[in-house]
């Protein structure tokens, strides 16, 4: 009888201590009032156990803040966190914190020490619905996996040079001067190095060196990112098996940039307006096993360039507006592209070194590409062209040789070469094959948050315009040789005695 009392003494003894105990010692909240010093956020934190939520209130907290707790900081209003131009604002060493709703602004500016608005050395943290501004780098991420960054908005240091005059002179006082000459001074939105399996979704970022950069950083997921502004918006190094979606790029200087890295796979993705000498929408540099499926790449100088890259999957893509669609280097070998819309590219595919390159491919398993400037027929009505398309031309061809000759662009004089080079061949050019044309655009799902810019003309609207152009040059100098014959006349005839 006694064993039997024991045993049940024991088993209420240890329900009370597992559940009565614990709850009683519930998570309890902190606030933080009034602003001034960071002191009085890190003495909050100081005082705060594990679990615990700390809600910090409207004001600037002037301070670096070290988070070493899995603890929740919580902005209301949107209070604001300035480093006040040194270090690192916010550190977060251990793992399981959230933090959200914070201004975070005003890092150091070293770059050996990637000084950051947000620093994160852990794992398993959230953060999520930030502002950050004016700092070296926006979030960084070392060697810490595992964590969401979610919601964000992050604006760079623009660098000088991107400075109008009426800009400088509306910049607070002292602002100016802690911007970067130039833009390799300046960090990235988000930058991870050797920090994989994160999630990096619905955030905003412009005016900083790189939108997210990855560097040895493996495994993640980048999802619904809008980049514009910046130089690579979304560049990979050294980085593997990574997977990006729904992102929009706009304005950079190249929309994606994966280099050195194998298996990475991007669907659904807007890169469009990547405008200058050296621009790219999709720019795949040593980078192996890769597919791109589905994505929208609108209006760039180059669509996509391939250098020293193999057995990519180029499928489902819209290419369209392009200066150049596919810039094949020869380097790059045993790439498949089919089934993508290739529309008004000035250029369809350019080779520039003068080979196609080993075992690329423009279609695959009875089907190929849409090329809106196929001249077939589709007699059978199986959706296939009757005859191969070939892309390459000796316009083209010269144009690569003597970029001037870009002026005659969609003109007459321009048809007329291209058909007598056809029939009457003399220059070996080369030309890549696509056996199973199709004689309808593939269908692609819109990114609905991507509109077009309304200014946009197509290329061969600006080809009838530069040849318009060159028109009426020719008239007007046509007529000022005719008017100068005319005076001539008039200065021979008076020194002949004057007009009979």
């Amino acid at each position: 009888m006694k064993s039997k009392r024991n045993r049940r003494c024991f088993w209420l003894s240890l329900f009370f201590f597992l559940w009565v105990i614990p709850a009683a010692v519930q998570a309890a909240t902190l606030e933080v009032r009034g602003g001034g010093s960071a002191e009085s956020i890190q003495s909050a934190l100081a005082r705060a156990a594990p679990g615990d939520t700390i809600n910090v209130y409207s004001g600037t907290y002037v301070g670096n803040i070290v988070i070493d707790k899995a603890i929740s900081l919580i902005g209301i209003g949107t209070p604001i966190l300035d480093g006040g131009g040194e270090g690192d604002v916010v550190s977060l060493k251990a793992d399981g914190v959230n933090f959200k709703g914070f201004q975070v602004v005003g890092s150091g500016k070293r770059l050996q020490d990637s000084d950051a608005g947000i620093k994160i050395h852990s794992a398993f943290n959230v953060i999520e619905d930030n502002k950050l501004s004016n700092n070296l780098f926006g979030i960084y991420l070392l060697k810490s996996p595992h964590n969401t960054i979610r919601n964000n908005t992050i604006v760079g240091r623009p660098a000088k040079n991107k400075l109008k005059d009426s800009e400088k002179e509306m910049s607070e006082a002292g602002t100016y001067e802690l911007l970067p000459l130039f833009e390799g001074e300046s960090g990235d939105g988000i930058h991870l190095f050797a920090a994989s399996n994160n999630l990096i979704e619905n955030n905003e970022i412009t005016d900083t060196r790189d939108g997210i950069y990855f560097n040895y950083a493996h495994d993640n997921r980048l999802l619904y990112n809008r980049i514009n502004g910046v130089r690579y918006a979304i560049h990979y190094m050294y980085s593997d098996d990574n997977y990006f979606e729904g992102n929009i790029a706009t304005n950079n200087v190249a929309g994606a940039a994966p280099m050195y890295s194998k298996r990475i796979t991007f669907r659904q993705n807007v890169f469009a307006y990547n405008r200058g000498h050296r621009s790219f929408g999709v720019l795949f540099s040593s980078c192996n096993d890769c597919l791109a499926e589905g994505n929208i790449i609108f209006g760039n100088t180059r669509g996509a360039l391939f250098d020293v890259s193999y057995h990519n999957t180029f499928r489902n893509n819209m290419v369209a507006s392009n200066d150049i669609g596919i810039d094949l280097i020869s380097s790059s070998g045993f790439n498949t592209f089919v089934k993508n819309n290739f529309v008004d590219n000035m250029e369809q595919i350019a080779f520039r070194a003068g080979k196609i390159g080993e075992g690329n491919v423009f279609y695959d398993e009875g089907e190929g590409n849409y090329w809106n400037d196929y001249r077939g027929f589709d007699l059978d009505q199986d959706g296939i062209g009757d005859t191969p398309y070939l892309t390459g031309d000796i316009f083209t061809y010269l144009m690569n040789k003597a970029p001037t000759v870009r002026l005659f662009l969609n003109s007459p004089a321009a048809k007329a070469l291209e058909f007598a080079e056809n029939m009457f061949p003399v220059i070996e050019i080369p030309k890549a094959e696509d056996v199973y044309p199709l004689i309808k655009p593939v269908g692609i799902e819109m990114n609905t948050q991507f509109q077009l810019e309304k200014n946009q003309v197509s290329n061969k609207v600006l080809g009838a315009y530069s040849l318009l152009m060159l028109l009426m040059a020719g008239i007007i100098a046509a007529r000022a040789f005719r008017i100068s014959s005319q005076g001539v006349k008039l200065v021979e005839d008076f020194l002949r005695g004057g007009r009979k």
